[in-house]
């Protein structure tokens, strides 16, 4: 009977702590499920400062880089964020974004261009009139229509484009930050797409007048 009621009794306790186990085992995926994402404003954004100053006040470091690859040939490298973090530019949340990529000397790691960009996202206009409201009317602005009748652009094959395209090329200078913001928007009415490219640079950088040869902007903005 003693040994009935022993082993009863052991039985009882490994139930009670499978249930213990379990229940603290569920209460940690609660939790894992109701963390919220830190918010990315990237307006806040300083360029020409360490990246650590950057990525800090965001409970960022290096190693949370999205981009696990390295550049050996090159003095600069680039902090790629997940895309699953969440995005504002002033107020407005961006929504699912394609890539945000910050660009820094590896020297002394001073950052020196952001690259954003939205695809099939309803927020590019948006984003544009957040620009407009932050850095008042562009220094340059330049829109281009491509259609059937009317082409302008090749496809990807050498072609003259047949579907109907607007692409608008603005600029804007904040010269509280001294930075050039460099926005190339596309809409492709026929199949209903959109891609939203801003390119960022610090002004007084070292980088400045190559990464704008680079990125071929004097081309697409002329002065």
């Amino acid at each position: 009977m003693k040994k009935l009621l022993l082993l009863f009794t052991i039985a009882q306790c490994l139930t009670s702590c499978n249930g213990q186990e379990t229940k603290k085992m569920n209460n940690k995926m609660e939790k894992i499920v109701i963390v919220k994402k830190d918010t990315i404003k990237i307006n806040e954004f300083n360029l020409n400062s360490n990246l650590d100053k950057i990525l800090i006040p965001l409970g960022l470091n290096k190693t949370d880089n999205n981009n696990s690859e390295y550049n050996l040939n090159l003095d600069y490298e680039e902090f790629s964020f997940s895309p699953n973090q969440n995005f504002q530019f002033n107020d407005l949340n961006l929504g699912k974004i394609s890539s945000l990529i910050i660009y820094y000397l590896k020297d002394n790691n001073s950052a020196f261009t952001y690259e954003l960009e939205l695809e099939n996202n309803n927020n590019c206009e948006l984003l544009i009139g957040e620009f407009n409201k932050s850095f008042g009317k562009p220094t340059f602005y330049k829109r281009n229509e491509n259609t059937k009748d009317r082409p302008i652009f090749l496809d990807e094959n050498g072609e003259q484009e047949t579907q109907h395209i607007i692409e608008e090329l603005i600029k804007w200078n904040d010269g509280r930050q001294n930075v050039s913001y460099f926005v190339i928007h596309k809409k492709n009415l026929t199949i209903n797409e959109n891609k939203l490219t801003v390119i960022a640079v610090s002004n007084v950088h070292e980088k400045y007048a190559e990464w704008i040869d680079f990125r071929s902007l004097n081309m697409a903005f002329p002065k």
